[in-house]
């Protein structure tokens, strides 16, 4: 069983690539980032990978990636230690995190790459409730900062995680092949959350599991931005209310659809979240 999210047409303005590879085993994962790593190489980018287990154990992930050695010689390829980018164990701190890979993006700019393309086998950090409370908020600030910069990223995580966390993460994550994951939701570069896809009622129950982890609101208004919601059950606006309440916050739901304005009065129906250029060959196209 495989979801890669980073498929191969041409990215749209405004489309960003946060990808996910839900693997079986080692061999699994490493076609994904073989996959993915020479598409963001083919793009113009600097291709990094987080490894907890040394340079040669990373060398190893990356042995189906053709030409290896030469871009690791070159640069345009970096292996990157785990410790620097999560911390020392427990749960990430999803600020720092997002930081770490925001100055790693700056520099493959600086050093004349179009952006980065990331990639991490996440399994193991999401190991425990505490941890996949923080790594979510990581995965939606992250996605956030890739609203409106170059940076690509792929996240692999293992079945042995269970359908219930697949589930959470596969929704913080772009969409794989047809009928797989088809409910999304994202950060928006102006601080809205951005829902997409179809939130039939098992993208409802993922999406309240996962909405209280992000800790978007911090007691002012959260806007709900849904121009790209293709369907949605009506527990998805259940929700959302029941959310607000417990929180304490105010909900705005932007470009909803005419029913669920009807249903919401004080919701906005107009605007959309702001969104970011695709990565070129080129820091100068930033």
């Amino acid at each position: 069983m495989r979801r890669f999210g980073a498929a191969r047409p041409a990215l749209s303005p405004g489309s960003r690539r946060h990808a996910w590879c839900l693997h079986g085993d080692v061999a699994e994962y490493r076609r994904c980032l073989a996959e993915f790593s020479a598409e963001g190489l083919e793009d113009g980018l600097r291709v990094a990978y987080v490894c907890s287990d040394g340079a040669e154990a990373a060398r190893e992930d990356l042995a189906d990636l053709s030409g290896r050695d030469r871009l690791l010689a070159a640069g345009a390829l970096h292996v990157l230690s785990a410790r620097d980018a999560y911390g020392t164990g427990g749960p990430v701190d999803p600020e720092r995190v997002v930081a770490f890979f925001a100055a790693a993006t700056e520099q493959a700019l600086a050093d004349g790459f179009g952006g980065l393309a990331v990639s991490a086998d996440a399994t193991k950090l999401v190991g425990t409730p505490a941890a996949q409370d923080a790594f979510a908020r990581y995965e939606f600030l992250v996605d956030r900062y890739m609203a409106s910069h170059p940076l690509w990223a792929l996240c692999g995580y293992g079945l042995e995680l269970g359908n219930d966390t697949v589930t959470e993460f596969a929704l913080l994550h772009a969409p794989g092949p047809p009928n797989e994951a088809p409910a999304r939701m994202f950060g928006c570069a102006d601080g809205a959350i951005g829902l997409a896809g179809q939130f039939d009622p098992g993208g409802v129950a993922a999406l309240g599991r996962v909405l209280p982890r992000l800790r978007t609101a911090d007691g002012v208004t959260l806007v709900v931005d849904m121009a790209d919601v293709e369907y949605l059950d009506h527990r998805l606006l259940l929700m959302l209310d029941g959310y607000a309440r417990r929180s304490r916050v105010a909900v705005s739901l932007r470009s909803a659809p005419p029913f669920a304005s009807a249903s919401t009065p004080a919701c906005p129906a107009a605007g959309r979240c702001a969104t970011a250029a695709p990565a070129t060959a080129t820091p100068a196209a930033r």
